[in-house]
C-alpha cells in the first residue's frame, strides 16, 4: 500500500500532519497535496503491477492509504482506452483515442476519486462522509459508502437531474436538495461539515484527489509506454486535468515514462472560470455565476482547483477551450452514433473540445489524441430529446410497418 511522505501546501509550501481529513491551507486556504513516498516503487513493481487482478488498487503503492483493510472498492478503473476510427474521421483526427469512464460502477469518473476517500474515511474511523454534488459525485459517495457500512449525506441543488439523485437515493444516502445553484449547496455542505465532523469527501479534500492520477497510469499501460500528445478533460473544478499531469510526473520519476501530454481543460461555455483565468494569462481564477447549460455536470462556477489546473495546462503547453450547449449535443450525438459511446452531455465536453481544437489547427491531423469520457448518457436521459432519433409507434401488421419505414427511405 502507499505511504504518505508529506501532506503541503502547494501554494505557500506549508506542509500539515497527516492524521486527519484537512481539506485546506492553514495560512493560505489553498487546496491541500498529499505527496506519497514512491520509494516503495521498485525496478519489479512494474511487472507485478501487470499480474495483479484488474482495477485501479493494482497502483496501491502510488495511492495514499496504508492499510490494505481500509480498503473499499467496487471493481472500478480499468475502463476502455477504445480507439474511435469513424468518429476521429469526423473529426479529422487519425489517432483519437477515447477513454470511457462511463463504464465505471456508477456511470462516473467520481468513482476513481470516492474509492480513495472512502478508502481513507474507514482508515480514519470515520463516522460519516458527506459530499456536495451536482449529481454525479453524490451518486458515487452513496455507492462506496454503502459498501462501506457508513452514513451518508449529500448535498445537491434541487434541480439536479432526478437520474442521479435517484441513484443516491437507492445507496440509501441522506439527500439534501438545495434550492439554489451549486455553490450555495457547496456552502451548505462546508458549513455542515464544520458544524457535525462528518468526513469531507469534497474535492478540496487531498486524499479524495489522488484517485484521479489513475487516468495517466491506465493510459500508460494500455499504450505499452507511449506518451500522448494531448489529453482532454471535461473540467468543472479542475481535477482531472491536475490529478492527471501529476499521474504523469510521477511515471516519470519513477523511470517509467518520459514526457507528460499536454492537458486541455474543456469546459461548458456557460460555466467556465478557468478558461476565462487562462484567456486572461491570470495565475488564479476569479470566480463566475454559471449560467443556464445542459452541462450541469460541469456548471461549477468556482473551481477549487482552478489555480492548479491553469498551472498543468500551461506548465505542459496545453489549452483551455470553452464549448458552448449546441457543441456538447453535437458531441454527444457524434459519440454515440459514430462511436457507440452513450455519455451525458458534459461528458462530451472532451469531444466538443477536440473538434474546436482541430479546426483551429491546434492539434494536428496525425497527432495521438485521448478524450475523457467522464459519465454515462443514462445520467441525464432527456438530454437526448433535441437529437435522438424518434420512436416510430405501429400496430402489428407488417404493412402498417413498410409504411412506418418509408420514414427513412
Amino acid at each position: 500500500m502507499g505511504v504518505v511522505r508529506e501532506v503541503a501546501c502547494p501554494r505557500c509550501a506549508r506542509a500539515v500532519e497527516d492524521a486527519t481529513p484537512a481539506t485546506r491551507c492553514p495560512r493560505c486556504a489553498g487546496v491541500l497535496e498529499v505527496t506519497v513516498d514512491l520509494g516503495a516503487v521498485t525496478p519489479g513493481l512494474r511487472e507485478e503491477i501487470r499480474r495483479r487482478p484488474r482495477g485501479l488498487w493494482r497502483w496501491r503503492e502510488f495511492l495514499p492509504v496504508a492499510d490494505a483493510a481500509s480498503v473499499v472498492s467496487l471493481g472500478e478503473g480499468d475502463t476502455p482506452l477504445l480507439a474511435v476510427p469513424r468518429l476521429g474521421q469526423t473529426l479529422g483526427l487519425e489517432r483519437l483515442l477515447i477513454k470511457n469512464d462511463a463504464l465505471l460502477p456508477t456511470g462516473s469518473l467520481k468513482d476513481r476519486s470516492v474509492t480513495v476517500a472512502l478508502s481513507h474515511a474507514r482508515e480514519t474511523k470515520a463516522a460519516a462522509v458527506a459530499v456536495a454534488s451536482t449529481g454525479n459525485h453524490a451518486a458515487s459517495v452513496a455507492a462506496y459508502a454503502a459498501a462501506a457500512g457508513l452514513p451518508a449525506y449529500v448535498f445537491v441543488p434541487a434541480a439536479t437531474a432526478p437520474a442521479k439523485v435517484a441513484q443516491a437515493r437507492a445507496h440509501g444516502a441522506r439527500v439534501i436538495a438545495v434550492r439554489g445553484p451549486y455553490e450555495a449547496t457547496a456552502a451548505l455542505c462546508r458549513a455542515a461539515l464544520a458544524r457535525f465532523g462528518w468526513y469531507p469527501c469534497l474535492s478540496t479534500n487531498p486524499w479524495r484527489n489522488e484517485g484521479k492520477k489513475s487516468y495517466a497510469f491506465e493510459v500508460w499501460e494500455a499504450l505499452e509506454g507511449e506518451v500522448p500528445a494531448w489529453m482532454i478533460h471535461p473540467i468543472a473544478g479542475g481535477l482531472g486535468v491536475v490529478a492527471t499531469w501529476k499521474g504523469w510526473r510521477e511515471l516519470n520519476a519513477v523511470g517509467w515514462a518520459r514526457g507528460v501530454p499536454r492537458m486541455v481543460v474543456a469546459q461548458a461555455a456557460a460555466a467556465a472560470p478557468i478558461v476565462e483565468a487562462w484567456r486572461a494569462g491570470a495565475e488564479d481564477v476569479a470566480p463566475v455565476t454559471p449560467g443556464p447549460t445542459v452541462a450541469e455536470s460541469i456548471a461549477v462556477g468556482a473551481p477549487a482547483l482552478g489555480a492548479r489546473a491553469l498551472a498543468a495546462v500551461r506548465a505542459t503547453g496545453g489549452v483551455c477551450v470553452a464549448v458552448d450547449d449546441a457543441a456538447l449535443l453535437d458531441a454527444q450525438a457524434l459519440l454515440a452514433r459514430t462511436a457507440g459511446i452513450f455519455c451525458e452531455p458534459a461528458a462530451a465536453a472532451s469531444v466538443a473540445a477536440a473538434r474546436a481544437l482541430r479546426a483551429a489547427g491546434v492539434l494536428g491531423a496525425t497527432e495521438l489524441v485521448v478524450c475523457v469520457v467522464t459519465g454515462h448518457g443514462l445520467k441525464q436521459p432527456a438530454a437526448v430529446a433535441d437529437w435522438a432519433e424518434p420512436a416510430v409507434e405501429v400496430e402489428p401488421a407488417l404493412d402498417r410497418l413498410e409504411a412506418a419505414l418509408r420514414r427513412w427511405t
